[in-house]
């Protein structure tokens, strides 16, 4: 059975102040490495916003946002690449990261300034819409104090720059055996790219479809570098599906 190999945390030049890589290059780097697609998720939070909202107008806060998916997707189109889109929230309380999955652009756009509620807030407004990952839980600066407002966290956080406490991330989720556990490489700057993801049995059409194999549970995840993490998960699967 063909499988696809997804990436689920990666971002772009274009729109996050952290990301070096242009969108385009992110996704020729993706095809090098053998994936079928990626979820750019860039930055979305309150400091983004004191940058770019000069004049006030969401909209235009969206057109800047979207340019790095609109550029992403563009080249996936050129060279056969799935490109779907996704977000990463922070909001004001503080330094905490939330992977936003199940939205498209109607979506951004008819809840301006959604980064401007608690985590809390959010959970209580949106659960039942989007798909809640806490991104990285444990990296220096965050703090873990929502575990009942997210539907999953990262176990597997690729980034090599930071110090990810992908070990203390696998305790949280084996303390909440609901949570979706996820894997993502979080790509900002050349050599970040391809060191974590999630095999699918189909190429989601997108953030929907992707947000469904999810919590289907019909995923599988995939990362050589943090292999005895892959290996913990398909051991809890196997225990779960007793």
């Amino acid at each position: 059975m063909e499988e696809f190999l997804f990436d689920p945390h990666t971002h772009t030049a274009e729109t996050s102040k952290c990301g070096h890589l242009p969108a385009a290059e992110v996704v020729d780097r993706y095809v090098r490495n053998g994936f079928s697609g990626l979820v750019v998720t860039d930055h979305l939070h309150p400091e983004y916003l004191s940058r770019i909202d000069k004049d006030h107008d969401w909209n235009k806060v969206m057109d800047h946002y979207l340019s790095g998916y609109h550029a992403s997707r563009k080249r996936g189109d050129e060279v056969g690449f799935q490109v779907i889109l996704g977000a990463e929230l922070r909001f004001p309380e503080n330094d905490n990261d939330y992977l936003v999955y199940g939205i498209d652009e109607d979506w951004l756009r008819s809840n301006p300034y959604v980064c401007c509620m608690s985590a809390r807030e959010f959970w209580q407004k949106f659960h039942d819409q989007v798909l809640i990952i806490h991104a990285h839980p444990y990296r220096d600066g965050n703090t873990v104090v929502f575990e009942d407002a997210v539907h999953g966290t990262e176990i597997i956080n690729g980034n090599p720059r930071h110090d990810n406490h992908n070990d203390l991330a696998l305790d949280l989720a084996r303390r909440h055996p609901g949570f979706f556990r996820l894997a993502g490489s979080d790509t900002h700057q050349a050599g970040d790219e391809a060191r974590a993801g999630v095999i699918l049995p189909e190429k989601p059409a997108d953030s929907f479809a992707y947000k469904d194999l999810i919590e289907q549970r019909r995923f599988r995840l995939w990362s050589p570098e943090f292999q005895s993490f892959v290996d913990e998960d398909e051991k809890m699967r196997k225990e779960e599906a007793k």
